[in-house]
């Protein structure tokens, strides 16, 4: 059969496919499916007048497995034939329901109080991505997770957007502090000058408004971790912010704004 390109292609060729999939998904789960029969069938609920088959297989020639799939941006999804916007929205919803799920499923009283208790709880799902992903966690006062989310993916070098997305989950949930991770697909988890840069700008941005933020933790593909808090650096970005506040060049930067 010759290799299928785009969508306009993709006519009902595989005709009782969807049913026979449908059948073998009610009688055996997905324990019988391979990736990418797990990924035309859930994207069958997405778009039910489509071969999902061809773009399925797209997908997975795209982004090397189903897991890479799920952990792909919904703008990177798009750019594949046979992804729309709303196929894009629904497989990242896909990820963060099973993260929603997991966390749920962990303990639905978890409160986390100390750095240790972060690692520990970020530590398996952060296993479980295959590109870098950058996770918020907001706390209530009593550690208890008010929110636990994906807020980017990818390229931390585009420090204005995290902090835009970070300040404005943090003050809709009006959470009292965060904790934020993210992973390195290589061996080091030792942060770059952007991670620095974040959790610094971090620490001026939400501590005028009262939300603590309590580590910054890196993950490397081997397991390793790095902790903002443990290295003292936030200790430090922490000192630096009460000594400018402080400061007559702290009031003059207010004066110079009005």
């Amino acid at each position: 059969m010759p290799k299928i390109k785009d969508e306009a292609t993709d006519k009902q060729i595989h005709h009782g496919r969807r049913e026979k999939l449908r059948k073998s998904f009610l009688d055996f789960g997905l324990v019988s499916f391979n990736e990418t029969q797990v990924l035309e069938y859930a994207l069958g609920l997405a778009i039910p007048r489509l071969d999902t088959n061809p773009t399925a297989h797209r997908l997975i020639n795209t982004f090397g497995s189903l897991t890479g799939v799920i952990d792909a941006h919904p703008d990177k999804l798009q750019e594949v034939s046979g992804i729309g916007e709303q196929a894009a929205i629904f497989l990242n919803f896909l990820k963060q329901f099973v993260t929603y799920y997991r966390r749920i499923e962990r303990d639905t009283n978890t409160k986390i109080i100390t750095p240790a208790q972060a690692i520990e709880h970020l530590r398996e799902v952060m296993k479980t991505y295959s590109t870098e992903q950058f996770v918020l966690l907001c706390l209530d006062k009593t550690g208890s997770i008010i929110l636990e989310q994906t807020t980017t993916s990818g390229d931390l070098d585009k420090v204005d957007i995290n902090l835009r997305q970070i300040v404005d989950i943090a003050l809709r949930v009006k959470t009292a502090s965060v904790i934020i991770a993210h992973n390195h697909l290589g061996e080091n988890a030792n942060p770059s000058d952007a991670d620095i840069m974040l959790t610094r700008w971090l620490v001026n941005i939400l501590t005028p408004l009262g939300v603590k933020v309590i580590d910054h933790i890196i993950f490397s593909a081997t397991g390793s971790v790095f902790s903002f808090h443990e290295h003292k650096l936030l200790e430090i970005f922490k000192r630096e912010y009460k000594s400018f506040a402080t400061s007559r060049d702290y009031e003059e930067y207010w004066l110079e704004g009005e």
